[in-house]
Formats: structure tokens, C-alpha cells, sequence
């Protein structure tokens, strides 16, 4: 009983935490990089993709784990009969649960993106991308327990005194992104892209607006912008194998975190167009002082033809040290291309 207490109590200092400073991380985060980039949508070989993520996390708690799900897709509108400009539009949408205390957020967007190649030869190009959305926050009050006053003299028999706000909140969410992708030379070629979140000035607090007499706490929460550095990278080696190096940095006020990884790509072509994929992470995050690692992670992926299925488990390297044991993440990811540009089998990037 009391390790299920302190495990919920350090749930709900990270949860809370969470609301007002870190959005959701996938470890996969290149299947929702349009959701964190909004230049990235339609900046793909193919006409259409849907894609869908799910995380679990903390499972081996004695409380409810984390719980994420995100769907997104895009779809790309052709300006000119030689497929050289053209705009691109988007939706995603998230909900994140946070377990036994119902901490919960919703996400909901839509992408414009407009892009523009500027050597059809190599397929180098430039994108420029806007998203809106809405982001709402809830708890569930009746998860909280709150003790009872103490009387002054020997007993906590007095009601609670706790001032609560009203449990959700909904905020506006403007988000703003570039993108360039080039090929350096015959074996590789290179997506990088640098987008800006959260650029509406917002009240996020819940108390924000609260009219309560009694209420002397702070009421002033604003969220910091929130920066997303992403880069991925393709090498070539031949026909059937294929290297991504990726890399993503985000940064929101004192907060900075990079993930680091690279998958592998195996093609069978004499088996319908199938395929294999293998990777490892690894994120670091920043303190006061230093970057230290909070977890490995491995990946894999199956592909058939069009379609690629994506796992992915993460050791909690940072946990071990502080806790004595490791916390567990999954993720499971279905990805959907269609209609490609060329008419002919390419290499899907998982």
C-alpha cells in the first residue's frame, strides 16, 4: 500500500508537470513528424500516407500506465502539370492518459504546407508549413484524496478547504515550420526541418480566469515556445539496403531533449515487394548543468509493399540510477503510403 502511494505520488509530480511544460515523446517520432513539424506534411514520395502510434509506458508499476494515441495523415494537391509546386494538407489528432489519476490531454490540428522542388533531377525542395489546433487538459477530481484539517488540538476532523478550478481547459495552439531536403551526392541524402510551437500567448493555467475570493495562489501560467530541430538522413548503400540516421532536438524553456537513432532497412524484392527494418535510440535530456541519457531504446518494422507495422521497447537507463529499477515503454505503429510519384517501388522510411 504505501509503495502504491509514493509510486502515485511521483506519478502526479511528473503528470502535472507534463501539462504545463513537456508534450508527448515518441521514440518513433518520425511517424508523427508532421504533428511536430507542420512543413513536414506532404513531404514524402507518394501522393497520400496515414499513419497511427501507440505508447504505453511505466507498465511495470503498481499503478495504471501511461497511455498514448495518435492518428495523422496527409495528403498532397498538385499546382502544376509537372509535380514541381504543390501544397499539402493535414490532420492529427492525440489523446494522452495518464493512469489512476486521469490526467488527460487532447489534441486536435490541421496542416497547410507548401512546397516547392527546385531541381527535379535530384528531387531537392523546399517547404514551408502552419498548423492550428486546439490543445485541451483535464483531471479527474475524483481521483484526488485530500486530508482533513487538523482541529488544533488532537484530531483531523475539520472538511478539506481545498479550492478547485474547473478541471479542463482548452487552449489555441499556432505552430510554424521550414523544411529542406537535398541530395548531398550518390549515396546520400538528407531532411531537415526546424519548426516553432505554442507561438499563441495563452493562459495555461487551470486557475487562469478562477474567481474564487479565497483563492490567493497564482493564477499567471504561460507556456514557452516549444522548439523541434529534426533531421533525418538516407543512406543508400544499394538496391535492397538502405541506413537512416535521425536525429530530434526540442527545446521549451528550461527543458531540452534529443533523441538519437538510426534504423536499417533489408528489401526482398523477389518476395512482393517486402522488407525489414532494425534501429536503437537513445535519449538524452538536460538538467541544470549536463545532458545525461534516460533511456535506450530498439526498434523494428516489417514492411509489405506499401504498408509498414513499427515496434519499439525503451529501457529506462536514468531510472535504474534513481531508483533502483527500470521503467518500460512500448510503442506499436501501422504506417499506410499511397499512390507513389514514379509509378514504381521506392523505399518507405520507417
Amino acid at each position: 500500500m504505501a509503495k502504491t502511494f509514493i509510486y502515485s505520488i511521483l506519478f502526479l509530480i511528473i503528470s502535472t508537470h507534463s501539462i504545463f511544460a513537456q508534450d508527448v515523446r515518441f521514440t518513433q517520432f518520425m511517424i508523427t513528424n508532421n504533428a511536430l513539424n507542420p512543413a513536414f506534411c506532404g513531404a514524402f514520395e507518394g501522393n497520400f500516407r496515414i499513419r497511427s502510434i501507440y505508447k504505453s509506458q511505466w507498465t511495470n508499476l503498481d499503478i495504471k500506465p501511461l497511455s498514448t494515441f495518435a492518428l495523422t495523415g496527409d495528403i498532397k494537391l498538385f499546382l502544376d502539370h509537372k509535380n514541381t509546386n504543390y501544397l499539402a494538407l493535414g490532420l492529427h489528432f492525440l489523446t494522452d492518459k495518464a493512469g489512476s489519476i486521469d490526467v488527460t490531454s487532447n489534441t486536435a490540428d490541421i496542416q497547410v504546407s507548401y512546397h516547392k522542388i527546385y531541381n527535379t533531377k535530384h528531387r531537392n525542395s523546399f517547404s514551408g508549413g502552419i498548423s492550428l489546433g486546439i490543445l485541451q487538459k483535464s483531471l479527474n477530481y475524483d481521483r484526488f484524496v485530500f486530508g482533513d484539517q487538523f482541529d488544533g488540538l488532537n484530531h483531523y476532523n475539520l472538511p478539506t478547504s481545498e479550492l478547485l478550478p474547473p478541471n479542463v481547459k482548452a487552449i489555441p495552439d499556432l505552430k510554424l515550420g521550414l523544411q529542406l531536403e537535398s541530395r548531398l551526392n550518390k549515396k546520400w541524402r538528407v531532411q531537415t526541418g526546424l519548426a516553432a510551437g505554442y507561438l499563441i500567448s495563452s493562459q495555461t493555467s487551470f486557475y487562469s480566469g478562477f474567481d474564487e475570493i479565497d483563492y490567493t495562489g497564482s493564477k499567471d501560467f504561460k507556456t514557452p515556445a516549444l522548439i523541434h530541430l529534426i533531421s533525418n538522413f538516407t543512406y543508400q548503400k544499394d538496391k535492397q539496403q538502405q541506413i537512416y540516421p535521425r536525429l530530434h532536438f526540442s527545446s521549451q524553456g528550461t527543458h531540452q531533449l534529443a533523441v538519437l537513432g538510426t534504423n536499417y532497412r533489408r528489401a526482398f524484392y523477389s518476395l512482393n515487394q517486402t522488407a525489414f527494418h532494425l534501429g536503437a535510440t537513445m535519449r538524452v535530456s538536460k538538467n541544470e548543468t549536463a545532458y545525461f541519457p534516460i533511456d535506450l531504446g530498439v526498434m523494428t518494422g516489417f514492411e509489405f509493399k506499401n504498408f509498414i507495422l513499427g515496434l519499439s521497447y525503451d529501457f529506462g537507463i536514468k531510472d535504474v540510477v534513481r531508483y533502483g529499477r527500470a521503467l518500460h515503454g512500448f510503442e506499436i505503429s501501422f504506417s499506410l503510403l499511397g499512390d507513389y510519384d514514379n509509378g514504381g517501388f521506392i523505399c518507405p522510411q520507417f
